[in-house]
């Protein structure tokens, strides 16, 4: 495989790869080598669900998303999740538990986002970054799927953290 970098940064890295396929073919590829992140889905004790209002400058849009942040060297995802509830959101989770993985988009990125449910909301310290614009607010379950339906949730890692928590027990 030949790897021809073309920028790298903070968060990620862009490569022209050359890939050898199953079928006998050989394709060039631009690939994102991304940083992995964790993110989590957390639960009160009445069962609604915390969600953030989260401003994204890249789509000049407010998104409607789970906590999550990268993976710091070597950081446990769990531990990952945990961190950035409390400093998205100010909450603390006595209980993570893992959810899933999804790879966000395997087309042109090796991106994995690990996935967890927390439990046992009690109060933190909130330590937003200075770039991070976030609301946040606990919704119903029942609000929830009417804002999926009316595509108000439309980020991929908080569709399938909502998936697997609110609809997981109804698919056994």
């Amino acid at each position: 495989m030949k790897v021809n970098e073309i920028f790298k940064g903070r968060v990620v890295t862009l490569n022209l790869e050359e890939f050898d396929l199953p079928n006998g073919h050989t394709v060039k590829l631009e690939v994102a080598r991304h940083l992995s992140a964790a993110a989590i889905v957390p639960v009160a004790e009445d069962g609604r669900v915390l969600l953030i209002r989260q401003f994204r400058p890249v789509l000049n849009a407010w998104l409607w998303e789970i906590p999550a942040g990268l993976l710091e060297k070597d950081e446990d995802p769990a531990l990952c999740a945990a961190r950035e509830l409390e400093e998205e959101t100010g909450w603390i989770a006595r209980t993570v538990e893992p959810v899933t993985r999804i790879h966000s988009s395997c087309g042109f990125t090796d991106e994995v986002v690990h996935i967890f449910k927390g439990t046992g909301l009690e109060p933190g310290r909130m330590a937003r970054e200075k770039g991070e614009v976030i609301e946040e607010r606990f919704f119903a379950r029942e609000e929830i799927l009417r804002m999926i339906g009316n595509r108000q949730i439309t980020d991929a890692k908080t569709l399938a953290g909502l998936f697997y928590v609110l609809l997981g027990n109804s698919l056994e």
